[in-house]
């Protein structure tokens, strides 16, 4: 290699590594929750042990759960008998399984990535913080009663809160209760569109309702301002309990 060669690839070297290191957008690498860390018992219960979010993390401001209701005809206690559930169910987590996948660092979710599925932000009753787990983590539980109670969350054993469906639903019914309850209006499949129960995939034999959660870390683009996202982790499927 004569000297100008050499000269040219010592001024390019500097470049790429530039491009290589500055090119990227750090903010897409919000820490994912790992399956490890979550530990389900049956469909009525999962546990969560939520790493902090470190500060190096552009504008990370904590944790989000994405949910869609699934009507089915089937009982199961089993949180991956998803085929027995809902071929609805099925379809969605087949397309977010690029999305979960760690080995899969090209596909990023955005802002629509669930909308597109008509899944919704969870909330929580009676609370400032709608939808976001705080980034200094910890173990968070949820709780799906068998009969006639309220799904429940709660970080570090403290005080239990209900679940709430999105705020963002246009006329949900029922109107008076939009808790994780399995009644006739959510069952109801003229009720299941996007003007009414949104968040809910219909069906006209359902009996049971079920719930299907993802959870992700969120942040802030510092450029734009928009959310962004950690790849999600598929928490499971929960039966939901009959309202009185």
């Amino acid at each position: 290699m004569n000297k100008r060669k050499i000269y040219f690839f010592l001024c390019l070297f500097p470049l790429c590594l530039f491009l290589l290191t500055c090119g990227i957008d750090e903010y897409y690498y919000l820490p994912q929750v790992n399956e490890s860390d979550i530990t389900l018992i049956l469909n009525t219960e999962a546990i969560i042990n939520l790493p902090p979010i470190p500060d190096e993390y552009y504008f990370a401001s904590g944790y989000i759960i994405f949910y869609r209701i699934y009507i089915s005809a089937e009982f199961t206690s089993s949180s991956t008998a998803m085929n027995q559930i809902s071929s609805a169910l099925v379809s969605d987590y087949n397309v977010f399984s690029q999305f979960t996948d760690p080995a899969n660092t090209s596909s990023i979710i955005s802002s629509n990535t669930f909308k597109n599925r008509n899944y919704f932000e969870l909330e929580f009753e009676g609370t400032d913080i709608t939808g976001i787990i705080p980034k200094t983590g910890g173990v968070f539980r949820m709780e799906f009663p068998v009969i006639f109670d309220y799904p429940t969350v709660s970080i570090d054993n403290g005080e239990k809160i209900m679940l709430r469906r999105s705020g963002k639903l246009i006329s949900p019914q029922p109107m008076d209760n939009l808790s994780f309850q399995n009644t006739p209006a959510l069952r109801d499949m003229e009720n299941a569109n996007a003007n009414i129960n949104a968040d809910v995939a219909g069906r006209t034999d359902g009996q049971y309702a079920y719930t299907s959660m993802y959870i992700a870390a969120v942040g802030t683009n510092p450029s734009n301002f928009t959310p962004v996202y950690s790849k999600p982790t598929h928490i499971g499927v929960f039966l939901l309990p009959d309202a009185n």
